[in-house]
């Protein structure tokens, strides 16, 4: 599972680090798919707090590739709660693409995709680790 988490964030990585080289540098992402990704990354919806969103994504995906080397709980529960927000936060984003800025930018679909399927690896992993087992069992009540 520590393989596969590390897997798709250094997939998530490369598409954030592609779009925040793009961001930098002035130059507009290449949009294999729809066309839309100029729009997007042009919006006001690409910046929070004066900070783009690509590099925000690097970060997140910095840490989610990091956690996947911390072993036992910690590692775990730092990959769950960064995927959670990270999944919420691709949903917001999604729903800016869909219905304020009205363009779809097929990298950062593609981003919130891989964002979902790292938080089924996350849950996955506290799963088979056993980290929600109920004490209560165990204690005899």
């Amino acid at each position: 599972m520590r393989v596969a988490q590390a897997v798709l964030a250094i997939l998530g990585l490369g598409i954030t680090i592609y779009l925040s080289y793009e961001r930098a540098t002035g130059g507009e992402a290449a949009c294999v798919i729809g066309g839309g990704c100029a729009t997007v990354q042009s919006s006001e919806y690409a910046v929070l707090a004066g900070i783009p969103l690509a590099y925000m994504g690097v970060v997140t995906y910095a840490i989610l590739l990091a956690s996947a080397f911390i072993p036992r709980f910690p590692g775990r529960i730092i990959a769950l709660i960064v995927a959670v927000c990270g999944v919420m936060f691709s949903m917001w984003l999604q729903y800016a693409e869909l219905f304020l800025i009205k363009a779809i930018c097929p990298w950062c679909v593609a981003s919130a995709i891989i964002m979902v399927i790292s938080l089924g690896v996350a849950i996955g992993r506290i799963v088979k680790a056993g980290d929600l087992k109920s004490d209560a069992g165990a204690a005899g009540a």
